[in-house]
Protein backbone atom coordinates (compact mmCIF):
# COMPACT_ATOMS: atom_id res chain seq x y z
CA UNK A 1 0.00 0.00 0.00
CA UNK A 2 1.25 3.34 -1.25
CA UNK A 3 1.77 6.30 1.79
CA UNK A 4 1.64 9.84 0.71
CA UNK A 5 3.98 11.58 3.62
CA UNK A 6 1.68 14.88 4.33
CA UNK A 7 4.47 16.54 6.78
CA UNK A 8 6.45 18.21 3.97
CA UNK A 9 2.98 19.88 3.08
CA UNK A 10 2.64 20.75 6.71
CA UNK A 11 5.56 22.13 7.07
CA UNK A 12 5.04 24.27 3.98
CA UNK A 13 1.65 25.71 5.43
CA UNK A 14 3.32 26.60 8.78
CA UNK A 15 5.54 28.38 6.56
CA UNK A 16 3.09 30.55 4.91
CA UNK A 17 1.04 31.05 8.02
CA UNK A 18 4.49 32.56 9.12
CA UNK A 19 4.96 34.49 6.15
CA UNK A 20 1.52 35.80 6.56
CA UNK A 21 2.26 36.76 10.02
CA UNK A 22 5.07 38.49 9.91
CA UNK A 23 3.73 40.54 6.68
CA UNK A 24 0.96 41.25 9.09
CA UNK A 25 2.93 43.16 11.33
CA UNK A 26 4.46 45.06 9.17
CA UNK A 27 1.30 46.40 7.45
CA UNK A 28 0.68 46.72 11.31
CA UNK A 29 3.54 48.99 12.50
CA UNK A 30 3.04 51.42 8.85
CA UNK A 31 -0.74 51.73 9.96
CA UNK A 32 -0.51 52.58 13.48
CA UNK A 33 2.76 53.89 14.13
CA UNK A 34 4.20 56.08 11.12
CA UNK A 35 0.99 58.13 10.59
CA UNK A 36 0.57 59.16 13.93
CA UNK A 37 3.20 61.27 13.89
CA UNK A 38 2.13 65.04 13.41
CA UNK A 39 5.43 66.64 12.46
CA UNK A 40 6.03 64.34 9.80
CA UNK A 41 8.32 66.26 7.06
CA UNK A 42 9.13 63.57 4.39
CA UNK A 43 7.87 59.68 3.77
CA UNK A 44 10.07 57.33 1.79
CA UNK A 45 9.34 54.36 0.45
CA UNK A 46 12.34 51.88 -0.93
CA UNK A 47 12.28 48.90 -2.23
CA UNK A 48 14.97 46.63 -3.17
CA UNK A 49 14.66 43.61 -5.02
CA UNK A 50 16.91 40.82 -7.03
CA UNK A 51 16.31 37.19 -8.19
CA UNK A 52 16.38 35.39 -4.33
CA UNK A 53 15.94 38.71 -2.44
CA UNK A 54 13.41 41.71 -1.61
CA UNK A 55 14.19 44.41 0.60
CA UNK A 56 10.92 46.72 1.47
CA UNK A 57 11.41 49.67 3.86
CA UNK A 58 8.67 52.60 4.50
CA UNK A 59 10.63 55.36 6.98
CA UNK A 60 9.52 59.18 8.21
CA UNK A 61 11.39 61.67 9.15
CA UNK A 62 10.51 64.58 11.45
CA UNK A 63 12.48 67.72 13.03
CA UNK A 64 14.41 67.59 16.75
CA UNK A 65 15.64 70.73 17.94
CA UNK A 66 18.12 71.56 15.32
CA UNK A 67 18.50 68.17 13.80
CA UNK A 68 15.92 65.31 12.69
CA UNK A 69 14.98 61.76 13.77
CA UNK A 70 14.11 58.88 11.32
CA UNK A 71 11.58 56.43 12.37
CA UNK A 72 11.62 53.29 10.06
CA UNK A 73 9.89 49.99 8.94
CA UNK A 74 11.21 47.19 6.99
CA UNK A 75 11.18 43.49 5.68
CA UNK A 76 13.84 40.90 4.36
CA UNK A 77 13.38 38.26 2.46
CA UNK A 78 15.39 35.46 0.89
CA UNK A 79 15.19 31.92 0.15
CA UNK A 80 16.00 30.92 4.10
CA UNK A 81 15.28 33.82 5.90
CA UNK A 82 12.27 36.33 6.66
CA UNK A 83 13.09 39.59 9.20
CA UNK A 84 11.15 42.65 9.67
CA UNK A 85 12.84 45.60 11.43
CA UNK A 86 11.91 48.98 13.23
CA UNK A 87 14.58 51.64 13.57
CA UNK A 88 14.52 54.99 15.21
CA UNK A 89 17.75 57.07 14.43
CA UNK A 90 18.64 60.89 15.33
CA UNK A 91 20.63 62.06 12.09
CA UNK A 92 22.30 65.47 11.26
CA UNK A 93 24.57 67.60 9.46
CA UNK A 94 28.40 66.67 10.01
CA UNK A 95 31.22 68.81 9.57
CA UNK A 96 29.92 69.64 5.77
CA UNK A 97 26.02 70.63 5.05
CA UNK A 98 26.17 67.79 2.45
CA UNK A 99 27.31 64.78 4.85
CA UNK A 100 24.62 63.67 7.76
CA UNK A 101 25.55 60.87 10.13
CA UNK A 102 22.94 59.21 12.56
CA UNK A 103 22.99 56.94 15.84
CA UNK A 104 20.12 55.11 16.65
CA UNK A 105 18.83 51.30 17.39
CA UNK A 106 17.69 48.87 15.36
CA UNK A 107 14.95 45.88 16.66
CA UNK A 108 14.71 42.67 14.22
CA UNK A 109 12.16 40.22 14.49
CA UNK A 110 12.32 36.86 12.15
CA UNK A 111 13.03 33.21 11.58
CA UNK A 112 16.05 31.62 9.34
CA UNK A 113 16.63 28.84 7.74
CA UNK A 114 19.70 26.90 8.98
CA UNK A 115 19.85 23.43 7.04
CA UNK A 116 16.29 22.19 7.84
CA UNK A 117 15.81 23.62 10.97
CA UNK A 118 14.13 27.14 11.82
CA UNK A 119 16.19 29.59 13.92
CA UNK A 120 14.02 32.68 15.85
CA UNK A 121 15.85 35.65 15.00
CA UNK A 122 14.85 38.25 17.94
CA UNK A 123 17.14 41.14 18.95
CA UNK A 124 18.09 44.76 19.39
CA UNK A 125 21.26 46.19 17.49
CA UNK A 126 23.13 49.80 17.94
CA UNK A 127 22.86 51.65 14.23
CA UNK A 128 25.44 53.78 12.71
CA UNK A 129 24.13 55.67 9.66
CA UNK A 130 26.05 57.93 7.01
CA UNK A 131 24.94 60.06 4.20
CA UNK A 132 26.65 62.00 1.20
CA UNK A 133 24.77 64.14 -1.21
CA UNK A 134 25.89 65.23 -4.19
CA UNK A 135 24.14 67.46 -5.29
CA UNK A 136 24.93 69.80 -2.45
CA UNK A 137 28.48 69.75 -3.70
CA UNK A 138 28.60 69.02 -7.52
CA UNK A 139 25.77 71.23 -9.18
CA UNK A 140 23.02 69.63 -7.84
CA UNK A 141 23.88 66.44 -9.28
CA UNK A 142 21.34 64.06 -8.40
CA UNK A 143 23.04 61.52 -6.57
CA UNK A 144 23.20 60.23 -3.35
CA UNK A 145 25.08 57.25 -1.37
CA UNK A 146 24.52 56.04 2.09
CA UNK A 147 26.23 53.42 4.80
CA UNK A 148 24.99 51.57 7.64
CA UNK A 149 25.83 49.40 9.99
CA UNK A 150 24.51 47.46 12.47
CA UNK A 151 25.54 44.95 15.52
CA UNK A 152 23.22 43.11 17.87
CA UNK A 153 25.96 41.86 21.03
CA UNK A 154 24.95 38.65 23.04
CA UNK A 155 23.45 40.44 25.49
CA UNK A 156 21.17 42.28 23.21
CA UNK A 157 20.14 39.17 21.52
CA UNK A 158 16.73 36.99 22.63
CA UNK A 159 15.42 33.67 22.04
CA UNK A 160 18.07 31.40 19.94
CA UNK A 161 19.81 34.55 18.34
CA UNK A 162 23.33 34.48 19.88
CA UNK A 163 24.48 37.89 17.59
CA UNK A 164 23.70 39.63 14.73
CA UNK A 165 25.89 42.23 12.23
CA UNK A 166 24.61 43.59 9.25
CA UNK A 167 25.90 46.10 6.82
CA UNK A 168 24.43 48.29 3.86
CA UNK A 169 25.26 50.77 1.48
CA UNK A 170 23.17 52.32 -1.70
CA UNK A 171 23.66 54.80 -4.34
CA UNK A 172 20.35 56.16 -6.09
CA UNK A 173 20.45 58.16 -8.89
CA UNK A 174 17.20 60.95 -8.71
CA UNK A 175 15.73 60.27 -12.20
CA UNK A 176 13.12 63.16 -10.41
CA UNK A 177 12.78 65.34 -7.34
CA UNK A 178 10.88 62.48 -5.55
CA UNK A 179 11.81 59.48 -7.13
CA UNK A 180 15.08 57.42 -8.00
CA UNK A 181 16.64 54.25 -8.83
CA UNK A 182 20.14 53.01 -7.46
CA UNK A 183 22.34 49.84 -6.60
CA UNK A 184 22.05 48.31 -3.02
CA UNK A 185 24.59 46.28 -1.27
CA UNK A 186 23.41 44.11 1.76
CA UNK A 187 24.91 41.70 3.87
CA UNK A 188 24.41 40.05 7.20
CA UNK A 189 25.60 37.48 9.78
CA UNK A 190 23.09 35.79 12.42
CA UNK A 191 24.42 33.47 15.07
CA UNK A 192 22.20 30.94 17.16
CA UNK A 193 22.27 28.70 19.72
CA UNK A 194 21.91 25.05 18.77
CA UNK A 195 22.61 21.79 21.04
CA UNK A 196 25.04 21.01 19.08
CA UNK A 197 26.92 24.23 18.85
CA UNK A 198 26.83 27.70 17.38
CA UNK A 199 25.13 27.74 14.34
CA UNK A 200 25.65 30.66 11.93
CA UNK A 201 23.37 31.90 8.60
CA UNK A 202 24.76 34.91 6.46
CA UNK A 203 23.77 36.47 3.04
CA UNK A 204 25.29 38.93 0.66
CA UNK A 205 23.29 40.19 -1.93
CA UNK A 206 23.19 42.92 -4.76
CA UNK A 207 19.79 44.15 -5.59
CA UNK A 208 18.72 46.84 -7.64
CA UNK A 209 16.70 49.98 -5.87
CA UNK A 210 14.00 52.01 -6.55
CA UNK A 211 13.14 54.76 -4.31
CA UNK A 212 10.20 57.64 -3.58
CA UNK A 213 10.18 60.40 -1.27
CA UNK A 214 6.64 62.34 -0.60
Amino acid sequence: MWRIDIHPFKQREETEMISIKRVILIVALLTFILPGVSLAEALNFQLNASSDNIDLKVSREFPISDNYAEAGVGLYHGDDYLISNLDFALKGEVFVPELTLGLGLKGLLGEVEIRDKDFDLRAISFLVLGEYDFGKVFFNFPMNASLSFSIAPDPLCFSDTDRYIEFYAAIYLYIVKSAAIGIVYRTFEARFDDPSGKVEESDDAVLLGFKLRF
